[in-house]
């Protein structure tokens, strides 16, 4: 029986926020001509009482500006951090995407592809069954016996976004891993990204391109400094976004700052 038979969401966030402190230097009185240096600690409410269902078998697009909280949701999702209130339940294992995690930059491509998958939760054995079929699929020609730092960071984002893709995750979480990729390997990325639906798989995509999120993408979700502004049909979702940056600029929200010596 299919993941997508069994339960109706894959994730569902209620009522989260996730809030951090930074320190921050302040700036310099120009009256004075004592030198004296002081800190601020600056509160930042990353998402504030966010509610959210991911159906299973979907691909669900995450928009916003930046600091609009969309890495902090995928994140706590998949528990690198953890809610200050609320919850998030799953039904699945979760896997983050985001460009060369577990990769080492001074290894070749093909060595990256083994540490990238037993990174990504894959044995030995299972990575190398599949390393062909990655290498394949990335792309990259005589490229892939050569450091990672001889790459483009399209081709970096091909290999990465092609390991993690081979994983077979129940959720997986994409942020921002095919910002970089050529029209061609975009076209490859997203008949992938509908395979693994076609297998009942939870998928949550993450970009700044709302053409992108489209062709992806069935339904939406639209952060605005930390909370849902609107979440529905993906063209609908996409296109009132695409109207309001047009006439105003997204911030990150932050709360004030409380003054340290």
């Amino acid at each position: 029986m299919s993941l997508q038979l069994e339960i109706k969401n894959a994730v569902e966030v209620k009522n989260l926020s996730v809030a951090y402190s930074a320190v921050v230097e302040q700036a310099k009185s120009k009256k004075s001509s004592v030198l004296t240096r002081s800190t601020k600690i600056r509160k930042i409410e990353a998402l504030s009482d966010v509610s959210i269902n991911f159906p299973a078998g979907q691909v669900t697009g995450l928009i916003g500006g930046n600091g609009a909280g969309k890495s902090t949701l995928l994140k706590t999702i998949v528990g690198v951090l953890k809610p200050s209130v609320g919850e998030v339940h799953l039904w699945g294992r979760p896997h983050l995407l985001t460009p060369g995690m577990g990769f080492n930059r001074t290894l070749s491509g093909r060595e990256n592809v083994i540490l990238g998958g037993l990174a990504a939760g894959m044995t030995l054995d299972e990575v190398r069954s599949k390393q062909e079929e990655i290498i394949e699929f990335a792309d990259i020609g005589h490229f892939i016996d050569l450091p990672t730092t001889t790459y483009s960071s399209g081709m970096f984002g091909r290999l990465a976004f092609t390991v993690a893709t081979h994983v077979d995750p129940e959720i997986l979480l994409v942020d921002e891993a095919l910002s970089a990729g050529d029209s061609s390997f975009r076209k490859r990325a997203v008949s992938r990204i509908r395979d693994l639906c076609s297998s009942a798989k939870a998928i949550i995509v993450v970009s700044h391109s709302s053409a992108l999120v489209s062709d992806m993408a069935t339904e939406a979700v639209w952060l605005h400094r930390g909370q849902v502004r609107m979440q529905g049909p993906v063209a609908e979702v996409t296109e009132s976004y695409e109207s309001f940056t047009g006439e105003t600029t997204e911030t990150a929200q932050l709360q004030s700052g409380i003054d340290r010596k």
